[in-house]
């Protein structure tokens, strides 16, 4: 893995990868030329229906999607010599899920994806090392995470947040509609703080075969790094891709409902498979 420079964020060690997202995917998707930060080209998955898409698409396919599969590498393989894990299952009210993913809180890089049991309404972890872990669930049509994004108190001012926003709002033109839904950390002119940002293109996709689609989106969820340059501003140092979709005929369009739910966040592993028992998806 290339890595750009160590840095301390927020007071835990890391060292900040180009968007993997960038670097990784191959795929049939193209952006519009639209600046230096378009993305032309894109890997996309669908998880509503946890299946590749079908077949590729041609002009009189129209609403069925492209065939691309989602990088194997956007998320950390178990760890062979890890006999921790996680187990659990979502209350009887809720959607069966449709991905599950843990995030390992001193290491934003590693984001693993577990397996569904029991038709969407259990989930099970294996090869997780030891430590504390967050969850995001996805669902047909929202998105609950408890993603830890600042050990400290969350000194950010509101100038901070609208700032921070600002920021982030003119990264990746290929995305035209963004919510920057939570963010915490470190206030101030020597700032860090981390995000949680749903992005969706919902204007005319180009494939590589120069076929334009207006009848598909993609979507992307990420944890976001930023930092404060004084009076300059803040900057959006670093991402970490969590999901991606590709989003077809039948599918919910548009930005996905968010949920913050603290009780998916700080799940502790060990050196065996821990039951997380039955957890609800509300705030």
């Amino acid at each position: 893995m290339n890595v750009r420079r160590e840095e301390r964020f927020g007071g835990w060690e890391s060292a900040a990868p180009r968007d993997q997202s960038r670097r990784r995917q191959r795929g049939a998707l193209q952006a519009i030329p639209g600046g230096r930060h378009a993305v032309a080209a894109v890997l996309v998955f669908v998880f509503v229906t946890g299946l590749p898409l079908s077949q590729l698409a041609s002009a009189a396919d129209k609403g069925k999607g492209t065939g691309t599969v989602q990088s194997s590498q956007l998320y950390t393989p178990p760890d062979s010599a890890a006999t921790g894990g996680l187990r659990g299952r979502f209350e009887l009210s809720a959607k069966p899920a449709a991905a599950v993913l843990a995030l390992a809180v001193d290491n934003w890089r590693s984001v693993y994806r577990g397996t569904l049991e029991d038709g969407g309404h259990a989930f099970a972890f294996s090869g997780l090392p030891a430590g504390r872990y967050d969850l995001v669930v996805i669902t047909d049509d929202a998105i609950y995470e408890g993603l830890t994004l600042a050990r400290a108190d969350d000194t950010l001012t509101a100038n901070d947040r609208a700032a921070i926003e600002a920021a982030i709002l003119k990264s990746t033109p290929f995305f035209d509609t963004k919510c920057l839904h939570r963010s915490a950390g470190l206030g101030g002119n020597e700032g860090k703080a981390r995000g949680v940002l749903q992005e969706v293109r919902t204007r005319p996709v180009t494939l590589q075969s120069a076929e334009v689609r207006n009848d598909i989106q993609v979507r992307s969820l990420k944890l976001v790094l930023t930092e404060s340059a004084g009076r300059p501003g803040w900057s959006l140092v670093n991402t970490r891709e969590i999901i991606r979709q590709e989003v077809t005929e039948g599918q919910v369009k548009g930005l996905l409902a968010h949920h913050f739910v603290p009780r998916l966040g700080g799940l502790r592993v060990v050196e065996t498979v821990k039951d997380a028992g039955i957890l609800a998806l509300t705030p």
